[in-house]
């Protein structure tokens, strides 16, 4: 039964979104790092690239929208309206990061290809990404799985906005998604196991 027209308005949760928002950074960053190092250490490493990924160009000023997702990611908590859909998010954030912590202590993987190095501030941006990512953990793609999450979070945020609003909003996503290949922190095939990843921990936490 829906709640009388009267009743008085939950206030966002932003105390418990500056919790999550906390504690799932902590574990992005902890276990993104010692995962990472652990796929440095070994003798094997394993790639998903093809030779399609080698007609994908380099673009250095893609790392921009790159890291642009480091940014909206911690917004998204405090764009949940109310605590259930806060709690949903956050399953999901903690869902795409065991999974694929799990598949990079399993299954590690690294990057084939010699990555170039650009001068100028987006050079300075890729030295200070590869001071704390090394070229391994690449698949699946944990970039594009949050990103999924962080998409639809923000689509339903932007639902009473204007039209060209929401269509910024897809097309910035699209530039994050694009440059997950032409920084070539990812071949195509990781991307793809990302989204999907992305995808189904959507599907698993809309019942919740």
């Amino acid at each position: 039964m829906p709640p009388p027209a009267n009743a008085p308005v939950a206030p966002p949760p932003w105390r418990e979104a500056i919790v999550w928002m906390l504690v799932l950074g902590a574990m992005f960053i902890h276990g993104y790092s010692w995962t990472n190092h652990w796929a440095a250490s070994q003798a094997q490493t394993y790639s998903l690239h093809g030779r399609w990924d080698d007609a994908i160009p380099f673009w250095a000023w893609t790392i921009w929208p790159y890291l642009a997702l480091n940014l909206l990611y911690p917004l998204t908590f405090f764009l949940c309206p109310t605590r259930s859909a806060l709690r949903r998010h956050a399953l999901a954030i903690a869902l795409v990061q065991a999974v694929c912590m799990l598949v990079f202590v399993c299954w590690p993987t690294g990057n084939v290809r010699v990555l170039p190095q650009p001068e100028g501030i987006s050079g300075l941006l890729f030295a200070q990404l590869r001071a704390f990512e090394a070229p391994f953990n690449m698949a699946p793609s944990l970039h594009a799985a949050v990103l999924v999450l962080v998409w639809q979070v923000w689509r339903k945020a932007l639902q009473a906005g204007a039209a060209a609003l929401r269509w910024l909003w897809h097309g910035s996503c699209g530039l994050i998604l694009l440059s997950t290949v032409t920084t070539w922190q990812h071949d195509l095939l990781d991307v793809l196991a990302g989204l999907l990843l992305g995808a189904l921990a959507l599907w698993i936490t809309r019942w919740k």
